[in-house]
């Protein structure tokens, strides 16, 4: 391991909702989590994004809150679903929001996984979830021509944008990052042809590096630098020297968050419960293939302490 990894913490929106018993849960509560969190030592902040399938607090407002709250840590979003939005408000938005947090902001996007849920939400947003790739291709392809400050033209085959110029600028000349959530082949492709970095779930080190090289492939392809790339790694742990109760509790979280079919969607994603060698040795896992940066969701419904038992008992083991 030649670099330390960076890990972030991912606050947690959706499970909040969740509990609250009213639907108005405690949005203060979100933003002091991610205050404490760049106190603590963590690199990045993250928030995940849903409209109604996986109902949470609004992404980008929640990040700007936390903006001026913070100084240190980039934030970013795990993941935003920019099909669902127009590409030149978004930009906007996104944008602003880059501006407002001196750049420190990860755009990580992708458009959710086709199950019931999500084509329900597409369509209460009137937009074809059939097209999700297309319109997310051609949404960015908007937002980064806008985020120049040039004037800027695009004809495709979801939207048309004649001559518009964008104002204010983002924080960083071009715009932030983008970083694409890719599995699939053709997402894999589109990350290393329009992406300024990849956002996955690899549940392995051996998923995660059949995926990275698929990645470089094209990248040699199209001539492009794969290293240019950022990698960040979407994971989720509970950490506690009990490994029954760590596995008891993650095993709780993820039927809560994803319902009596949480197994065949957690297979997909990496994820570890117990001890803080056990955590170590799947952490060391995926920064032996290649991953610097982690987005980490705690399975727990106590937040501090798991922030806690990582700082002090697994991160040392990497750092």
């Amino acid at each position: 391991m030649n670099k330390k990894p960076k890990f972030g913490y991912l606050v947690p929106t959706r499970d909040a909702v969740m509990r609250a018993p009213d639907g108005r849960a405690d949005i203060h509560r979100m933003i002091d989590l991610a205050v404490l969190s760049e106190r603590m030592g963590f690199d990045s902040i993250w928030i995940g994004d849903s409209i109604l399938a996986r109902p949470r607090f609004e992404a980008l407002t929640t990040l700007a809150a936390i903006a001026t709250r913070t100084s240190r840590a980039e934030l970013g979003t795990a993941v935003y679903l920019t099909p669902l939005r127009h590409p030149v408000s978004l930009a906007h938005s996104v944008g602003n929001l880059d501006l407002l947090s001196g750049g420190r902001f990860l755009f990580g996007i992708g458009v959710g996984p086709p199950n019931p849920p999500v084509k329900a939400e597409y369509a209460a947003c009137g937009v074809d979830s059939r097209k999700r790739g297309l319109l997310l291709e051609e949404g960015l392809q908007i937002m980064k021509g806008l985020w120049t400050g040039n004037p800027y033209t695009f004809h495709g085959r979801c939207f048309e944008v004649n001559n518009v110029r964008l104002h204010p600028l983002p924080g960083r000349p071009g715009g932030p990052p983008v970083l694409m959530a890719a599995a699939a082949d053709a997402a894999l492709k589109r990350t290393a042809r329009l992406a300024d970095g990849w956002l996955p779930i690899s549940p392995s080190p051996e998923s995660f590096s059949t995926d990275w090289e698929k990645i470089r492939q094209t990248c040699s392809e199209i001539g492009r630098d794969p290293e240019t790339l950022l990698r960040v790694l979407y994971v989720t742990i509970n950490v506690n020297p009990e490994e029954s109760r760590a596995e008891r509790e993650m095993g709780e979280f993820l039927l809560g968050y994803y319902g009596s079919h949480h197994e065949g969607i957690t297979k997909h994603q990496a994820h570890c419960a117990g001890s803080p060698e056990r955590c170590a040795a799947f952490f060391k896992g995926f920064v032996d293939v290649g991953v610097p940066h982690f987005v980490v969701r705690f399975g727990a419904a106590a937040q501090e302490p798991q922030m806690e038992r990582f700082l002090a008992d697994v991160a040392p083991l990497l750092r």
